[in-house]
C-alpha cells in the first residue's frame, strides 16, 4: 500500500466508527485539560494561602546576616516596638544529653523565640525550657537532671509545643531561653497585621544594610493544618500524566485490537511498517492530537481569567511538556499493535 492509500484509508476508518472515535477524542480533551488546569490550580491556591498568612499576621520577618553580626540584645529590643508581637534570636546550638546519655537536639535562644515558634503555648514561667512534641526525654513541668556541654543541669520542661512551629530548621530543637546577650545570624520579628513596612523600617535603621544586615518575609507553616509548601508537594502533577497518558495508549490500543482483521487484510495488501506508522500517525492526530490541543487551549483560556503568575504558568507549562512528551508515544504503540495484531490475525486468515 502507498502512503496516500494509508493516510486515505486511516481517515475514512477513523470516521467510519464515530463512536469510538468520540470516545477516544472525549478523552484527550479532559485528560489534556487536566494536564494543566490541576497543577496549575495547585500552585494557585498555594499562593493564596501564602498571601493569606501574609494578610492575617502569620508570617515573620528575618532580618540576616551572613556575617553574624546580628545585635541579639537589639533583636530582643524588638518585641516593645509598636506592632511587633514578639521578636527572638538564636543564639547558639547547646550539646545536651539526657541522663542516660542520649543526645537532645537544642538550641540556647532569647525569651522571645519560643514564643514566636509556638504561639499555642503557655505563658513560660521563668528558667523553664520548650520540648518540642516529638521530645520524650523530657517530662513536662518535672526537673529532669541532663548533661549541657558537659556539666550536668536540672531543667524543667514549662510546655510541650503541638504543632511543628513556624521555623522550619527548628522544628526538633528543644529551646532553652536566656538572657544571656550575644550576637546572632538571624532575627525572628513576628508583626501584627499592616504593621510590616514600619518595622521593616525600623530594622532597616537598626541593623544597616552596609553592615550586612538585611531583612525579608518569612512565611512560615500555620499552627495547625497544610501549609502551601506541603500543597505543593502534594501535587498531583506526575499522576496526572502518568494515568492520561496511560489511559490514552490504552484507548487507542483497544481501538486498534477491535479492528485486528482489517489489518490483517491490510497486510495481505502490502501493508508495510512504515504505512502502519503512518496510519497510526494519523488516527492519533485526529483522536488524540488535536482534541488533546484543545484541551490545553482551553485550560489556558480559564487561568487568563484566573491567576496568571509566573509560577503557576511555568508549572502547568512543564506538566504540558511531560503529557506532549508520552502521546508521542501513542503512534508508535499503536503502529506495534497494528503490525502484531495484523500478523497474529493473517495466520487464521
Amino acid at each position: 500500500m502507498k502512503i496516500v492509500d494509508c493516510v486515505s484509508e486511516s481517515i475514512s476508518n477513523t470516521f467510519a466508527r464515530p463512536l469510538q472515535t468520540a470516545v477516544i477524542a472525549v478523552l484527550s480533551v479532559t485528560l489534556a485539560f487536566a494536564a494543566f488546569i490541576l497543577p496549575w490550580a495547585t500552585v494557585s491556591q498555594a499562593h493564596a494561602m501564602l498571601e493569606q498568612d501574609i494578610a492575617e499576621g502569620r508570617s515573620t520577618m528575618v532580618v540576616g546576616s551572613s556575617g553574624g553580626r546580628i545585635s541579639t540584645e537589639r533583636c530582643d529590643l524588638f518585641r516593645s516596638v509598636a506592632g511587633v508581637t514578639t521578636a527572638g534570636a538564636v543564639l547558639r546550638t547547646i550539646e545536651l544529653r539526657s541522663a542516660g546519655g542520649r543526645p537532645i537536639s537544642a538550641v540556647l535562644v532569647t525569651p522571645g523565640l519560643p514564643v514566636l515558634q509556638w504561639p499555642e503555648l503557655p505563658d513560660l514561667t521563668p528558667g523553664s525550657i520548650v520540648a518540642p512534641s516529638t521530645e520524650n526525654a523530657l517530662t513536662i513541668g518535672v526537673p529532669t537532671a541532663v548533661i549541657i556541654d558537659g556539666t550536668e543541669h536540672h531543667l524543667t520542661a514549662g510546655g510541650a509545643a503541638i504543632s511543628a512551629g513556624r521555623i522550619s530548621s527548628l522544628h526538633s530543637m528543644v529551646m532553652i531561653p536566656s538572657s544571656i546577650q550575644n550576637v546572632a545570624s538571624e532575627c525572628y520579628i513576628e508583626a501584627t497585621p499592616g504593621a510590616e513596612a514600619g518595622i521593616v523600617a525600623v530594622a532597616a535603621a537598626w541593623f544597616p544594610a552596609t553592615e550586612g544586615a538585611r531583612t525579608i518575609p518569612l512565611v512560615p507553616g500555620k499552627p495547625a493544618g497544610a501549609t502551601s509548601q506541603e500543597l505543593l508537594s502534594s501535587s498531583p502533577q506526575l499522576w496526572v500524566i502518568l494515568c492520561a497518558v496511560g489511559t490514552i495508549v490504552f484507548a487507542v490500543g483497544s481501538s486498534v485490537w477491535s479492528r485486528r482483521h482489517d489489518f490483517a487484510v491490510y497486510q495481505q495488501l502490502g501493508l508495510s511498517h512504515r504505512g502502519s506508522l503512518v496510519m497510526s500517525l494519523v488516527e492519533s492526530t485526529i483522536t488524540v492530537y488535536i482534541p488533546g490541543a484543545a484541551g490545553i487551549l482551553a485550560a489556558v483560556v480559564i487561568a487568563a481569567f484566573g491567576d496568571v503568575r509566573t509560577e503557576a504558568l511555568e508549572f502547568a507549562s512543564a506538566s504540558v511538556v511531560m503529557f506532549l512528551v508520552g502521546t508521542a508515544l501513542v503512534p508508535m504503540a499503536s503502529a506495534l499493535i497494528c503490525i502484531s495484531v495484523g500478523r497474529s490475525s493473517a495466520g487464521k486468515l
